[in-house]
């Protein structure tokens, strides 16, 4: 019993030390593995923009905008219905507010933290499965999913609106979807 014991005690400290932490910026792929640099041979599908504390949580931004602006209504049905390979409909979303934020610059007891330069940095480099280029976050406002919409734009983080369903219904916003790991 003693010797199983530690063989399974040594198994488990093996494997959780061959584990690397997930980081801002690790690209996602197809296959549900991360790396901090471009992987040939594998499918590029998302960059992650926020980690939790113990790491174990965070969230994946999709390599693309959807192809045209749109309200908060259509965004969300555009991300419940996203998928890309190794995913279905229904794993990626439309951000809640926070979320979004985080997917840009904002501040954490008066320290700036710079997301959107780390994550556009990283999609300037990544490809993705059909060969073109990961697009780039803009200066635009996207669309929050939430009670009453709000659109951020994450260059600045300066957010707007908040102001309901009846003010965002005819606004057209940019859409990012994402998911979480």
């Amino acid at each position: 019993m003693k010797t199983f014991l530690s063989t399974l005690l040594l198994s488990s400290f093996l494997l959780a030390g061959s584990a690397a932490a997930v980081e801002i910026g690790d690209i996602y792929y197809s296959d549900k593995t991360f790396s901090s640099s471009v992987q040939s041979g594998k499918k590029a599908i998302g960059v992650v923009y926020w980690v939790s504390t113990n790491k174990d949580f965070g969230y994946i931004v999709a390599l693309e905008e959807a192809p045209s602006t749109m309200n908060v209504f259509n965004a969300n049905v555009h991300c419940l219905e996203y998928y890309t390979e190794g995913t279905l409909a229904g794993d990626w979303k439309l951000p809640q507010r926070i979320e979004l934020v985080r997917l840009g610059k904002y501040k954490v007891n008066g320290t700036l933290v710079d997301n959107y330069t780390k994550i556009n940095n990283v999609l300037g480099k990544v490809t993705k499965a059909n060969g073109s280029k990961a697009t780039k976050l803009t200066s635009k406002n996207y669309v929050a999913n939430s009670t009453y919409p709000y659109a951020i734009n994450p260059s600045t983080g300066v957010f707007t609106g908040g102001g309901g369903a009846a003010q965002s219904a005819s606004a057209s916003y940019a859409v990012r979807c994402i998911t979480a790991f």
